[in-house]
């Protein structure tokens, strides 16, 4: 299912495309490759269909961009110390990914197709730190492009996906909404697999328990609270005509239903334990 990019993760992408990046001094001072700028250059700003018949006609050379090889380090990795080449780079790479759907199958043929990018879900403790934000989601637009297969172990999507989850977990801990509703919904793109969905479940203390706690938020209802919502007293009628508490929106409930209804497909594994999060079907009239 397709969901409408989230409102602030959109327009800070925008905004950074927006920016002017001198890249002729980042050139001069080392920090890029005259080949990277090249490459650069020959997709920033440029109709889709150019963008998609260049990345197609030489892949390797921009999965070299991104993630390093034989000719040196990722373009991410050379800029560490320019935030704003970092974020115009993790933009790009994003709108890569989205344009050219090929190119995330090229990008897991690189033996550490994560390396340049998982550092930098740690860049910093402020939540609203573009770079760990922007990280999140082309690692989950790459994710989702090529979903975990149970029946081919992936090692370096197994490792990275905790982190990713982590990450996302703090978002969902924070008490803006907005930030809240970007980590709901990449994690609703994550969880497409079975794979996927048991790695969340095992995170189920950062992962599951903010969901609840947003749901419980939205009922009128405190962690350790008697509400009526949850005791029966109150109907979901009532509760939408009374309008949602806790200051979520009907946006960010209607994506944590999604990914609750996502991991119901595991309910041999979860089904159980899930139930002790969730209100008895009885006492929602």
């Amino acid at each position: 299912m397709s969901l409408d990019p989230p409102t602030y993760l959109n327009s800070l992408q925008n905004n950074i495309r927006a920016r002017p990046i001198p890249w002729e001094g980042a050139v001069r001072a080392g920090t890029i490759k005259e080949n990277d700028l090249k490459r650069i250059k020959a997709v920033d700003k440029v109709r889709k269909d150019q963008r998609r018949q260049t990345v197609e006609a030489d892949q390797y050379a921009y999965q070299s961009l991104l993630l390093g090889g034989d000719q040196g380090k990722s373009v991410l990795e050379s800029a560490a110390k320019r935030a704003d080449v970092i974020q115009y780079m993790l933009v790009l790479a994003s709108d890569l990914v989205n344009d050219v759907p090929s190119l995330a199958s090229t990008l897991f043929e690189h033996p550490s197709p994560y390396k340049p990018f998982l550092p930098l879900l740690s860049h910093s403790t402020n939540p609203e730190d573009p770079i760990p934000l922007l990280t999140s989601s082309f690692l989950a637009n790459l994710i989702s492009a090529v979903p975990i297969d149970g029946s081919k172990p992936n090692p370096q999507t197994n490792e990275a996906l905790p982190k990713l989850y982590s990450y996302l977990s703090t978002l969902t801990k924070s008490q803006d909404s907005g930030l809240q509703d970007i980590a709901v919904q990449e994690y609703s793109a994550l969880l497409r697999t079975k794979k996927a969905r048991e790695m969340f479940w095992k995170q189920r203390q950062d992962t599951v328990n903010p969901l609840i706690d947003i749901l419980r938020a939205a009922a009128g209802a405190g962690r350790d609270s008697d509400s009526t919502m949850w005791s029966g007293g109150a109907s979901i009628r009532s509760a939408t005509e009374a309008g949602l508490g806790g200051g979520v929106g009907l946006q960010l409930l209607y994506h944590v239903l999604l990914v609750i209804w996502q991991l119901s497909f595991e309910g041999s594994l979860i089904g159980k334990d899930l139930e002790k999060y969730l209100p008895s079907p009885s006492h929602i009239t």
